[in-house]
């Protein structure tokens, strides 16, 4: 199966390559920019919205590689796509009218509950308390704000980190890596399918985002990135379990 991931991976790279420098002119044309000021490294209008080019490769590749792979989990992948679709339109809506606060964690919270809603949550009886956790069984529902607060918290981890060129894609990119080496190792199908083209959509995007920066991923990337780690870290590892309602 390895050569459907290497092709997954150049699929989702490719796009990212070709739909990056459209996104670019997008950003310019709506205006929605970075304008330098005396904080900032940059000198020049930089155009924002990076992350419309990162999630439209994502989701291009996995339409072309999906009906390849029939054992791919559909509720996992109607979960991050719909939340992502979410969390990438907050970002861009922010990236070009600066969102307050509140309307920011308030898109995070309905991006995260879609995720919970579609089965995946935090199962606190298999956490390794340095207590005696006993109690917490009879508690189980308690796996689902964990899950919120989980999702938010490193959604906007990734998002505060991106003030340098190449930091946020660079260190998403090492991260999205690793857990798909751990799905591999775990044979997860869907997790390192999914892992594959966000690696691939990273790596096209980080061309242009490199020192000289071309365009920012801005919070429409930044808040896709940190969305799609928190829901696949969770996948790959025994804490996170699939649940039906």
């Amino acid at each position: 199966m390895i050569h459907l991931y290497l092709i997954a991976f150049f699929a989702a790279f490719a796009m990212a390559i070709l739909l990056t420098p459209l996104v670019k002119r997008f950003a310019l044309w709506i205006g929605a920019v970075d304008r330098p000021n005396h904080r900032k490294v940059h000198t020049v209008v930089m155009p924002r919205l990076g992350g419309l080019g990162i999630f439209f490769s994502f989701l291009c590749a996995f339409v072309i590689i999906s009906p390849a792979l029939p054992g791919v989990d559909a509720n996992v992948v109607r979960g991050l796509l719909l939340g992502g679709a979410v969390i990438v339109l907050l970002g861009a809506l922010d990236d070009r009218f600066e969102l307050s606060p509140k309307v920011k964690l308030a898109g995070q919270l309905l991006a995260a509950g879609i995720v919970t809603a579609n089965g995946l949550k935090i199962n606190v009886g298999l956490i390794d308390f340095p207590f005696d956790a006993a109690w917490l069984a009879g508690i189980g529902w308690i796996g689902i704000p964990l899950t919120i607060f989980w999702i938010v918290g490193v959604t906007n981890a990734i998002n505060l980190i991106d003030g340098l060129d190449g930091l946020a894609g660079g260190v998403s990119a090492i991260a999205t890596a690793t857990i798909l080496v751990l799905a591999l190792m775990m044979g997860n199908l869907t997790v390192a399918l999914l892992c594959a083209i966000l690696l691939g959509s990273i790596l096209g995007f980080l061309v242009f985002n490199f020192h000289p920066a071309k365009i920012f991923m801005g919070d429409s990337g930044a808040l896709f990135l940190g969305f799609s780690l928190a829901t696949l870290s969770m996948l790959g590892f025994k804490q996170a379990t699939m649940i039906s309602f």
